[in-house]
């Protein structure tokens, strides 16, 4: 029923059409969703002004989620090129998404891999090897299968390292062979080997058109470990620099690269069997153009701690969880958690940490996931007193008891995604649990 006093249709008849359009944006989705409902003449203005779309645009610039959710609708078929409320659809299914994440509500799926000895995912798919000569590609959202052909031309080298860029998957072999797929062509990009990279151990990270290779080279009883690395200018997905800059870290061994907006961020354990302190940890950050060392943070976490990078955010710890912000990283903020008090006895402390622009998710040593609202996006430099960067208190989601091996997960706003072994009659298997919040 229409109101005796509507001052949207005041404002309408007015003229004032960027007022009107203006009123309606500051609604957040359920009030928009009701406004549909008040009148004829509300309906149409939210219709003309294409008041879902703007919202859309304006929280998709500050949400993953949204992106996750049509790249969802587009995997299982349905049109959205054509769809004249998808816009409300996807803003309908985020609050759905928010809402299941507080009140724990998600739908558990559960794939036999076999065994998985390293898993990568993006918003599309997830690649598991499952041994060192064959990886397997599921479908994030219909979960078809598809072996992938990703042995090395060469030889038959183990496979050491996956890393997906976009619709390429960067693979690296032992004999520090560097192969580049294109998932969607189904085609080997290029091609190369590097024999002074060849070993166990050859790690690659991929980000702002850098290819970048790094291996340890084990010191002897009288010295340290190093670190050789690598970096390739990527100008197009199948043109590569064959050789741009090699060099290494001395007395160090990487322990993980990973990247974000404005640096290559290097975490280094030194190494040289003579001296051991909290110095002996470090972080590089480095320039995401040329890779040069812009700055070492040195003491701030010790090599044992279990720890994780997102967007200028660094979290850490084994029972007591502290969050930096690395450009500020004197001043650590404690999470505030009860893992300090776990039972010694079973000796319970954090067994992988990772969070993103909303969430901060602790998983202990039984497997359970401990989950925090996390508000790094919106207090990038939070330095006013009692600024809210986490909750107060976390939910919990019962998981897989942990044994040893593979205890790395992976999460974004719609799923966690984890792996854990389990044994049978037909002996120990791996499985790759995907827990969905939409």
């Amino acid at each position: 029923m229409e109101n005796n006093f509507d001052v949207v249709q005041l404002v309408h008849e007015k003229c004032s059409d960027l007022v009107t359009d203006y009123i309606f944006s500051l609604l957040d989705t359920s009030s928009l969703k009701n406004a549909e409902t008040v009148s004829k003449l509300w309906y149409s203005i939210i219709r003309k002004f294409k008041i879902w779309s703007k919202k859309y645009e304006n929280m998709n610039l500050k949400c993953s989620a949204l992106s996750l959710l049509l790249q969802r609708r587009i995997s299982e078929g349905f049109n959205t090129v054509d769809d004249k409320f998808l816009h409300k659809r996807l803003l309908t299914a985020y609050e759905k998404v928010q809402m299941n994440w507080d009140t724990r509500n998600h739908l558990k799926k559960i794939i036999n891999v076999g065994h998985c000895t390293r898993f990568v995912m993006d918003s599309k798919r997830i690649i598991v090897i499952e041994s060192t000569l064959s990886v397997t590609m599921w479908n994030r959202w219909t979960l078809e299968a598809e072996d992938l052909p990703v042995q090395s031309d060469n030889t038959p080298s183990e496979l050491t390292h996956l890393e997906l860029s976009n619709d390429l998957l960067f693979c690296s072999y032992r004999d520090g062979t560097i192969v580049a797929r294109n998932l969607v062509k189904k085609m080997v990009v290029f091609q190369f080997t590097d024999e002074s990279m060849s070993g166990c151990d050859l790690k690659i990270h991929v980000a702002h058109g850098l290819l970048v290779t790094f291996k340890t080279v084990v010191g002897q009883d009288w010295g340290g470990d190093q670190t050789m690395f690598s970096v390739r200018s990527l100008k197009t997905p199948s043109e590569i620099v064959t050789q741009e800059l090699t060099n290494r870290i001395p007395c160090a061994r990487v322990k993980e690269v990973t990247s974000d907006d404005n640096y290559f961020v290097v975490f280094v354990f030194c190494s040289n069997h003579c001296v051991v302190s909290p110095d002996d940890f470090k972080i590089e950050l480095r320039s995401v153009t040329s890779f040069e060392i812009l700055r070492e943070i040195c003491g701030i976490m010790s090599s044992d701690e279990i720890f994780s990078y997102s967007n200028g955010w660094l979290v850490a710890g084994l029972k007591c969880v502290y969050v930096r912000d690395i450009e500020e990283c004197n001043r650590p903020h404690i999470v505030p958690t009860t893992f300090d008090n776990w039972d010694d006895e079973y000796e319970t402390e954090v067994a992988d940490i990772q969070l993103d622009d909303e969430h901060l998710i602790i998983r202990d040593t039984n497997g359970t996931f401990n989950i925090w609202r996390f508000g790094g996006k919106q207090s990038n430099t939070p330095k006013q007193e009692g600024m809210k960067l986490f909750s107060d208190t976390s939910i919990t989601l019962p998981g897989e008891h942990l044994k040893r091996g593979y205890q790395k997960f992976k999460f974004d706003q719609l799923q966690i995604v984890s792996v854990h072994s389990e044994e049978d009659d037909d002996g120990r298997h791996d499985l790759l649990t995907i827990r969905n919040f939409f």
